[in-house]
């Protein structure tokens, strides 16, 4: 059961679109504008890695970090968090 919701969880965020990111960040309170979120989008789509395994997260959040800023994979990163723990799976992020 926790492959197919970790595999249902990563369907999702390979399908985000801008205005979901933008609307996940107002919500969560992180500061993400238009075109970091256009950057998010994008890589996520592209990302091949886990993000529920701590080195693919880790991966994934470099590659993010390339793409656009420090920043910005810190605050994907802590908007992941966020909604691990609001879906209460947030020891699959550990």
């Amino acid at each position: 059961m926790k492959v197919w919701a970790q595999q249902l969880v990563t369907q999702k965020l390979k399908s985000l679109t801008v205005r979901e990111v933008l609307e996940y960040s107002k919500k969560y309170n992180i500061s993400i504008s238009k075109p970091e979120a256009e950057a998010i989008v994008t890589a996520l789509k592209k990302n091949k890695e886990n993000p529920f395994d701590p080195e693919g997260r880790k991966k994934m959040l470099k590659k993010l970090a390339a793409i656009t800023s420090n920043d910005t994979a810190r605050s994907v990163n802590k908007l992941l968090k966020k909604l691990a723990h609001e879906y209460g799976v947030s020891h699959w992020l550990e």
